[in-house]
């Protein structure tokens, strides 16, 4: 498995992501559900929640970017439903490509995934997502 992440590094992609079905590796990973909930408790009246949402969660991202002895610099994260939720209007893809550009991007994801789309729990009842035009590979 390491061979086929290295192999997948070393290409020359615009973006790095790695999403993740099974925990395998041995990352911190950001619970961003946790750290967005504790959050959105201090300022769920405002009215410009959806503004610091975004703010407190590039902030949180930016802090959590670690370097790893074989990846390199990389950003994990799970946890992600409380990004789709449409009060914060939080771009899911504009998160990835950002985080993915410079540094690996490693999603544990819970939902399902094939070619293009990642489904937020499942392709019938879930969130689809296109994520065609990012640089990804799935394990």
């Amino acid at each position: 498995m390491e061979d086929y992440i290295f192999n997948y590094i070393n290409n020359q992609t615009r973006n790095k992501i790695i999403v993740l079905k099974n925990n395998f590796l041995e990352l911190d990973f950001v619970d961003v559900g946790l750290v967005l909930s504790k959050c959105l408790h201090d300022f769920t009246s405002d009215e410009k929640i959806a503004v610091k949402t975004h703010l407190f969660l590039e902030e949180k991202l930016d802090y959590s970017i670690k370097v790893h002895s074989k990846y390199g610099k990389y950003l994990a994260i799970k946890n992600l439903g409380i990004l789709f939720e449409k009060e914060l209007k939080l771009n899911f893809c504009s998160i990835l490509d950002k985080y993915s550009r410079s540094n690996l991007l490693f999603i544990k994801w819970e939902g399902e995934i094939d070619e293009e789309n990642l489904y937020f729990l499942s392709k019938i009842k879930g969130e689809k997502i296109n994520i065609k035009n990012l640089s990804y590979i799935a394990i």
